[in-house]
């Protein structure tokens, strides 16, 4: 897929939207605050709801009680509730419309909203298909592109893997963005991103967990990292890429902003 026709909307915007509605589907890894009250008031007044959150979230048994705990509080309220696995995107349809999150539903958090639902079907929602689609917003690009992208976690084997590769290599100057949190102690990690360095990828380590990219005058969102990524075995997770001009400018407002106070990636000496 291109690009998908998609707008720009917020968390705020998605409870509001909650307030009136009749039928909510809800697929997250975790959900809080604003949103898990408007989804409980929802179920409370009569209307459909119907959520699906990670039932083994990694690394994580406070999250996978919590979730429990969300889950046991949504089926009081009258909604219909289930704990999967592997299940990592943040998708939610409002009577149609969809919101698609790369984090989970934060106050300020990029969010956006799909009204067409032809469009809405043509959106990846499996791993390995929503990293070739961030790919392909890499492939091609040039210096003049400022290509800059940002994921929670990083690995190998995946198509933003290799087309960021190949960008450094063909002197681009890509630069990436990754969590504190994941890396550390993340021996293989680090051992992919001091390759990409040596290939050219300036890398910067950050406290934020967003997963974007932006390239020229396209920008990619999705919920999923940029982590090994097989046919078959990986999570549900979205993404898209847009030329949008509001999204794409967002976007890169938010690289550039989280970037300026990044901290420099270290090699370790070998």
């Amino acid at each position: 897929m291109a690009c998908a026709m998609a707008e720009l909307s917020s968390t705020a915007q998605v409870c509001r939207a909650l307030c009136d509605a009749q039928r909510i589907d809800l697929q997250a890894y975790t959900v809080w605050g604003p949103v898990l009250k408007a989804l409980r008031a929802a179920a409370q007044r009569g209307a459909e709801v119907t959520v699906a959150l990670e039932g083994q979230p990694f690394n994580s048994p406070h999250l996978a009680k919590e979730n429990r705990s969300v889950a046991a509080q949504l089926r009081a309220a009258g909604a219909t509730v289930t704990l999967g696995h592997p299940l990592h995107a943040k998708v939610l349809a409002v009577d149609g419309t969809l919101y698609l999150d790369d984090k989970n539903w934060h106050p300020d958090d990029l969010v956006l909203k799909v009204d067409d639902p032809g469009e809405a079907a043509n959106i990846p929602m499996i791993k390995h298909e929503a990293l070739a689609c961030e790919g392909r917003l890499v492939d091609g690009a040039t210096g003049a592109d400022r290509v800059i992208l940002e994921s929670e976690s990083f690995g190998c084997c995946n198509k933003v893997y290799s087309e960021l590769r190949k960008a450094a290599v063909a002197g681009a100057a890509p630069r990436l963005l990754v969590s504190a949190r994941d890396l550390s102690g993340n021996a293989r990690e680090r051992q992919v991103i001091e390759s990409l360095i040596r290939d050219g990828v300036t890398v910067r380590i950050c406290d934020d967990s967003e997963k974007l990219a932006v390239a020229g005058t396209a920008a990619w969102l999705g919920s999923a990292n940029a982590t090994i990524a097989a046919p078959g075995s990986d999570s549900t997770d979205w993404g898209l890429r847009t030329r949008n001009a509001e999204i794409v400018a967002a976007v890169r407002a938010r690289l550039e902003e989280t970037w300026q106070t990044a901290k420099p990636f270290k090699c370790q000496k070998a």
